[in-house]
């Protein structure tokens, strides 16, 4: 949804995942931000502004909010509001726009402009973006930065340049260097929930000084005060400066609010789409390395490392292996980037979007088609050209049909513009919302990024983790964690999965657990020389669960990070996911995360599921599901084993 409306001086923007309001009195600034989830509204501000702009001019503090300014609607589309606001402040020393994109999708960028009129002079010794959002509210806080520091990062490719970060950090930690940092979230979690369920993050395209000058007159402050939470992004913080116009300062800002996506199907909103929701994911990962004298393939990665060996082409997978995930259980197949004429490596060379064989990849699509199983194709979120390729038109089907996108960031360094100085924020997210069209608004989008942000996964239906070589003590340590670097509150998400040995962790227990416990899935590999039942034996429980419910997947209650009404357990150790499906029937899944044998009760509220009001909870036996009994609609679980899982169908 996106919805506006005025309210005298004020300007109210409504979406699924929050509510904003601009203030022409407080000088066309926001005065109110509100973020939902499923079942309630959180006040974020309920006082201040944001931005908050902060000046010491000639001496003088001036604070932009003292002001009032022209507040107009400059366009009104479904999908996107633009607002202007502009002021006059400090006798007219300086003149201030904001131009506001607000989105469905619940982002919203402003490309900020503030001029020195040619008759004016001022002496500067401030100038600041501050931020103070009300905290103490919520139960659990997390939150995090990425720097303009380049973080070298050496993989089988070679080295590639991405940002630092420091995540997950507690509500009393707090920072302060001299930049302005690119980008800051914050996760939250509130009483209905174990863990976060909303997700906003604040970000910077540039870093520049306000008069442009040395950057070391910028400075990020992080810190909790009281129950807010406060950020502050200096432009200007040093010596007076002398400023004579005519002169401007501009940046491109914004911030994006996030909440579980857990439901799908026709008409669902963007905030919560999820179209990859219970799936069951075969990825045919076949080598796609060709070796030669000329470029590209001169330059491909033939020389890896121990751990893994050189990829060579060995041909395309047979027709035949598309009945092998079939008859497993996978519902979604993702072809790899063999099927390139040139595969390419991480944007070294860049990759041609044809493909290699064409009868094949026709023949082999149109045979997952048959088994009922959905197509995604390998494609580089780096490499926007791809976006001209005739994926759908020439083999795919939209609205059913998607696209795997590797490096789904703004910060691969070097790739969309991306330096210290700059992130292309705006530009990622566009381009994220145009891949969303081209696969349809059913279609797929499953985006693979060791840097994830919001904004850039706003489009996507899910996230994969598990990558930077490789994050399995993040992901895989405790369930607080695999929410947050999952970012289950704004997205959905799935592990990587994988036979090397970093990768190992991805395709054992523990990650089966996490699977189940949290609502996601693996990406099991489809290799040469091996059947894919060995890949696939470790995540083949939750498959034969999820098979088990008839219909197409619509929504997930997940009370880890989705408050519900629908489930409830009494026991800290047990994780419940209830699937519900548009069949009338819901599938229950019971996981124990702690590190001993748990027992306890499981509720289901059949008054929150399309489901007959005479339903009762049937017990599944399967192999590698543990076994529980059921009396009506409670689920009785005892001795549980750590990472193991039962399950249940309600009909």
């Amino acid at each position: 949804m996106l919805d506006l409306r005025r309210e005298g001086n004020r300007l109210v923007v409504e979406t699924g995942v929050g509510i904003l309001e601009w203030d022409a009195e407080r000088g066309g600034q926001i005065s109110r931000l509100v973020v939902k989830d499923d079942l309630f509204a959180h006040p974020l501000l309920t006082d201040g502004a944001v931005p908050d702009l902060r000046f010491t001019l000639n001496g003088r503090p001036v604070i932009l909010s003292d002001s009032r300014a022209d507040l107009d609607v400059i366009s009104e589309t479904p999908e996107r509001i633009v607002i202007r606001g502009t002021a006059s402040v400090a006798d007219g020393a300086l003149q201030i726009e904001m131009i506001y994109e607000v989105f469905r999708e619940g982002v919203v960028f402003c490309e900020m402009g503030i001029d020195v009129p040619s008759d004016k002079k001022l002496d500067l010794s401030n100038a600041s973006f501050n931020i103070s959002l009300k905290s103490g509210d919520a139960k659990s806080l997390r939150w995090g930065h990425f720097l303009r520091d380049a973080w070298t990062k050496r993989d089988a490719t070679g080295i590639h340049a991405l940002t630092k970060t420091k995540l997950f950090q507690p509500r009393g930690e707090s920072a302060d260097e001299r930049q302005l940092f690119p980008f800051i979230s914050l996760d939250l979690g509130w009483e209905a929930t174990r863990y976060a369920s909303n997700h906003i993050e604040f970000f910077m395209e540039d870093w520049v000084a306000f008069d442009e000058g040395d950057t070391a007159n910028t400075r990020t402050q992080v810190a909790q005060s009281g129950d807010q939470w406060q950020l502050r992004w200096s432009f200007y913080d040093g010596a007076s400066a002398h400023i004579a116009g005519p002169w401007r300062y501009r940046n491109k800002w914004g911030f994006a609010m996030g909440r579980a996506r857990t439901e799908s199907g026709a008409g669902v909103d963007p905030t919560v789409r999820n179209n990859a929701l219970g799936c069951r994911l075969a990825h045919c990962m076949y080598p796609y390395a060709r070796q030669g004298d000329r470029w590209p393939w001169a330059v491909m990665p033939i020389k890896q490392i121990s751990v893994q060996p050189p990829q060579l082409f060995k041909g395309n997978p047979d027709i035949s292996r598309a009945d092998e995930a079939a008859d497993l259980g996978a519902n979604i197949m993702i072809i790899h980037q063999f099927w390139m004429t040139n595969g390419g490596s991480n944007n070294e060379p860049a990759a041609e979007y044809k493909a290699l064989d064409p009868k094949w990849l026709k023949g082999f699509v149109d045979r997952c088609h048959e088994r009922k199983m959905r197509v995604l194709l390998y494609n580089r979120g780096t490499e926007q050209y791809q976006m001209y390729s005739s994926f759908f038109e020439d083999y795919m089907r939209k609205d059913t049909d998607g696209l795997y996108s590797d490096w789904a960031t703004p910060f691969a360094m070097g790739y969309v513009k991306a330096s210290n100085y700059h992130v292309s924020m705006y530009n990622y997210f566009m381009f994220a919302r145009e891949l969303r069209r081209r696969v349809g608004e059913n279609g797929v989008l499953i985006g693979h990024s060791g840097v994830p942000t919001g904004t850039a996964v706003s489009s996507f239906d899910a996230l994969l983790g598990g990558e930077i070589s490789i994050r399995h003590d993040e992901l895989l340590t405790d369930p607080e964690q695999s929410v947050y670097y999952s970012l289950l509150d704004a997205s959905g998400s799935h592990l990587i999965s994988g036979n090397l040995p970093d990768r190992e962790a991805f395709s054992g227990r523990m990650a089966l657990a996490v699977c189940a416990a949290l609502g996601m899935t693996g990406h099991p590999f489809m290799e040469p020389d091996a059947h894919f039942s060995q890949p696939a034996a470790y995540i083949k429980p939750l498959w034969d669960s999820m098979n088990s419910l008839p219909g197409n997947v619509v929504k997930l209650h997940n009370p880890a990070y989705a408050p519900t009404r629908a489930v409830s357990c009494d026991s800290d150790s047990l994780f419940p996911s209830l699937w519900q499906s548009d069949a009338g029937k819901a599938l229950l899944l019971v996981t124990n995360m702690g590190k001993s044998p748990a027992s306890g009760g499981v509720e289901v509220s059949l008054s929150e599921l399309d489901v007959p009001n005479t339903a009762k909870l049937r017990p599944l036996t399967l192999d590698g599901v543990a076994s529980c009994a059921a009396d009506g609609t409670t689920l009785q679980v005892q001795n549980l084993q750590p990472q193991w899982f039962c399950a249940a169908v309600v009909e």
